[in-house]
């Protein structure tokens, strides 16, 4: 037996990863997903984040290499990808800044992002310069929280999650929360927060495009596959039913 799994490895082509080689993180899921045998699963109907949890793991068994998916705060993840091989995170917006550290899969799924704010206490802003003076919520690590400090707001306050944030702006501890437009009722149904008492506001953040990322030293090969896998999900409906399925 254990000359055939030698010979096994040995037919497997050159920078392919078994199943143990890959670490696969996902972050803020909220109440979106559940732990039963072992493993992470999404919620049907929760949000899109119960989608992103089943198609990694609808592509982990399109690529035969079935592995657990844990969840990790989004910088922990972000420096797991940059420090280990064989890391998979996701979902994450391909930012110029993030471009080069990472191999991209996608992309999974486009949203437009707005700074929200109390329709109880509305700021009245109409340009990012307006905001800028204003305390924020953002989730840590998150792209918005790379935009806006890099646009130099100075009362940024950093959350683990968008259900904390939310929350910050229902008490008034914040004046505006940074948030994609998908998934919002859910995050809103976490926070316990009416979707009454929240609107965009008329600052939009611009649009966003997310992505799976693998380590930078993913053999192309494997890269190759990954994105093989996931156009042929798109090609042949699986994509569509779990969006269905999970995400709406």
């Amino acid at each position: 037996m254990k000359e055939l799994l030698i010979a096994a490895l040995l037919l497997l082509p050159a920078g392919f990863a078994t199943a143990r080689d890959w670490q696969v993180y996902t972050h803020s899921l909220g109440e979106q997903a559940y732990f039963a045998d072992g493993n992470l699963h999404g919620k049907e109907h929760a949000g899109k984040r119960a989608f992103y949890l089943e198609l990694v793991h609808r592509l982990l068994a399109e690529l035969g290499q079935p592995a657990p998916i844990s969840e990790v705060p989004l910088a922990r993840g972000l420096v797991l990808m940059e420090k280990q091989p064989y890391v998979v995170l996701f979902n994450l917006s391909r930012t110029p800044e993030r471009i080069d550290l990472a191999h991209w899969i996608g992309p999974t799924l486009q949203e437009t992002d707005y700074l929200y704010e109390s329709r109880r206490a509305p700021t009245g802003i109409r340009s990012l310069a307006e905001a800028r003076d204003l305390p924020v919520c953002i989730l840590n690590g998150s792209v918005h929280d790379e935009l806006l400090t890099r646009q130099g707001f100075r009362q940024l306050k950093r959350h683990a999650s968008y259900a904390g944030c939310f929350r910050m702006l229902a008490a008034g501890r914040v004046k505006l929360v940074a948030s994609a437009d998908a998934g919002l009722a859910q995050k809103l149904h976490e926070a316990a927060v009416a979707s009454e008492e929240i609107q965009a506001s008329a600052v939009s953040l611009g649009q966003d495009q997310g992505y799976i990322a693998l380590s930078k030293s993913t053999p192309p090969s494997e890269v190759a596959r990954w994105q093989a896998a996931l156009d042929k999900i798109r090609g042949n409906g699986q994509y569509q039913a779990l969006y269905r399925r999970y995400a709406q």
